[in-house]
């Protein structure tokens, strides 16, 4: 029986962790931008110009990237009256926030 309940905490848990950002925190890309010079995070290292941050898209967290840090021109919050901001961590998280 103990089995059976750590199975079902197990399959709890990885639902939790697979669900996307809100429509408050998501963001796309703008329109006639590209991602196509960004590459994944060898490592979570990447060179002086650049970081290694999660983008939080409406369907789901980008795998860890080597971002400029200028990522946030290229991108616009799918909710009005947000703003795209850089919250600090390994790997960084690039995510929409209340406020401009």
């Amino acid at each position: 029986m103990t089995w059976r309940i750590s199975g079902l905490l197990g399959a709890a848990l990885a639902v939790l962790l697979s669900c996307g950002p809100s429509d408050s925190e998501a963001m796309k890309l703008k329109e006639g931008s590209s991602l196509s010079d960004i590459g994944e995070c060898p490592l979570l290292l990447c060179n002086e110009s650049r970081f290694c941050g999660e983008l939080l898209f409406e369907y789901g967290r980008s795998p860890p990237l080597c971002l400029p840090i200028d990522i946030c021109d290229r991108m616009e919050c799918l909710k009005q009256g947000r703003t795209c901001v850089l919250f600090e961590g390994l790997p960084a998280q690039v995510r929409c926030v209340e406020g401009e």
